[in-house]
């Protein structure tokens, strides 16, 4: 895990989707997968990709929330 990313203050909402997409390419460059048949990698893509958009996701909500706080209950 490469944690210089999790705290970056280019992509601080972003983080984690980052870290995510590094870890898509670090494993599509290990060359024990061109091994692996084109389902078996395509799976892998479909698994952590759906990962990655949910990070991307909660990464908006989380710059959403911090530039529209919700007002206390009174």
């Amino acid at each position: 895990m490469k944690l210089a990313y999790s705290n970056s203050l280019e992509y601080p909402y972003f983080s984690e989707a980052k870290l995510q997409f590094e870890r898509i390419i670090s494993y599509l460059e290990d060359k024990q997968v061109r091994q692996d048949s084109h389902g078996e990698v395509e799976a892998y893509i479909d698994a952590e990709g759906t990962e990655l958009l949910r990070c991307l996701l909660q990464g908006f909500l989380d710059i959403k929330t911090a530039e529209d706080p919700v007002a206390p209950f009174k």
